[in-house]
């Protein structure tokens, strides 16, 4: 994006320009490439202050999905959104009256028209709201809560933590480079903090009135410093050539030789072109996806629970293998505390069993008499059952 103006500061005093920024609208993906889409802001910021003067970033809210009520029109949506499912809450009661035609919402009815050439409302007396983001079983991805239900259980749920990282990333480039901001909105009907300015103070995602927090002031370290390089998902060869042929056709550079490669050479060579590209293009919102072919990866970079970046996050480190080795562990566990109550309780009140066991040669007692001892040699003889 080229920004050209001719209005010096001496010639358009008073003056601010307006600029809104959004990322409900961008396909899926983790919350790495969220958060350096975040944080690549400020170089788009600081490119039209040098252009224009002061700028300010009027409208911004902390959704990652385009699951919100009627977000592009009443009854109605675009084509495609969402692009994910969204979880539903109970819809509100309306807040001008229940005199008005189709209130309060009826739960026994599916959504009612008109409608538009989209769909999104109430529903069986529910309503659409941004999905949650789930604790990640594989860090370097990420992308666990895309195909994980849109209401994560409590002990999966991570919402709070991304919305915590992505809200002080936001701050960081709106307050640090540009002129300020104005969240959208101050207040909705619906419990969804993520266009709620007031509930995302009360769920703690935004800090209460000083921006001058060491977080939000150091929020974008990692991804000024370049540490993460966009990589190939080595997956799916048809995505990878796509993505490559689009990054080269912006490029003016002839892309033929693609269609030749396969394999590792393949993803070797879409690991430099997609790197390459998103390097060059962040700066302008780009970001590192190529239609599911590419991901953000940390440079040079193991993960591991120390991991000062994800640990912020409350990242959820487990594989299937240690799951299932658990859930064996606790299964034994509760057989054996089972069986041990089990037979102490049968032993107390079932006399026959009781009498049964003890006549047994497993649990017969054996009386050993000393002797004689000599070191380590001992010698003793067995007392007949019928002697006690």
């Amino acid at each position: 994006m080229t920004l050209v103006f001719n209005c010096s500061v001496q010639r358009c005093p008073d003056r601010a320009l307006d600029t809104h920024i959004y990322q409900a609208w961008q396909d899926p993906a983790s919350r790495i490439s969220f958060y350096n889409n975040a944080c690549g802001q400020k170089s788009a910021i600081a490119k039209m202050e040098a252009a224009f003067g002061p700028v300010v970033v009027g409208e911004w809210s902390l959704a990652t999905d385009n699951c919100a009520m009627w977000l592009n029109g009443f009854n109605d949506n675009l084509s495609g959104f969402p692009r994910l499912p969204c979880k539903f809450v109970k819809c509100a009661d309306p807040y001008m009256g229940t005199e008005q035609p189709g209130t309060p919402v009826d739960p026994g009815k599916p959504m009612q028209g008109p409608y538009g050439t989209g769909m999104s409302g109430p529903s069986f007396g529910l309503c659409p709201v941004d999905r949650d983001w789930m604790k990640e079983r594989n860090i370097e991805t990420g992308t666990d809560w895309m195909r994980a239900p849109p209401e994560a259980p409590r002990h999966l749920d991570a919402t709070d933590e991304v919305m915590t990282a992505l809200a002080r990333k936001k701050i960081s480039a709106f307050s640090g480079i540009g002129h300020g901001f104005y969240f959208w909105n101050f207040r909705t009907e619906l419990d969804t903090p993520q266009w709620s300015y007031m509930l995302a103070l009360e769920r703690g995602w935004i800090s209460k009135g000083n921006l001058n927090d060491d977080r939000i002031l150091h929020a974008c370290h990692k991804e000024d410093e370049g540490l993460f390089v966009c990589m190939s998902t080595r997956q799916t060869e048809s995505s990878t050539k796509g993505g490559m042929k689009y990054a080269l056709g912006v490029e003016g550079v002839n892309s033929t030789y693609v269609d030749s490669l396969s394999g590792d050479a393949l993803f070797d060579a879409a690991d430099i072109v997609f790197s390459k590209f998103w390097e060059e293009h962040k700066g302008e919102g780009a970001t590192c996806d190529f239609g599911g072919a590419a991901q953000l990866q940390e440079f040079n970079k193991t993960y591991d629970d120390d991991d000062d970046y994800y640990k912020d996050d409350d990242a959820h480190y487990f594989t299937k293998e240690e799951a299932r080795t658990s859930l064996l562990i606790l299964t034994t566990f509760g057989i054996l505390v089972g069986g041990c109550f089990g037979f102490l309780m049968a032993m107390a009140f079932n006399e026959k069993f009781s009498n049964k066991v003890s006549r047994s040669s497993v649990v017969r007692r054996v009386t050993r008499r000393f002797t004689s001892h000599s070191g380590s040699n001992v010698r003793y003889t067995e007392i007949p059952e019928h002697q006690y």
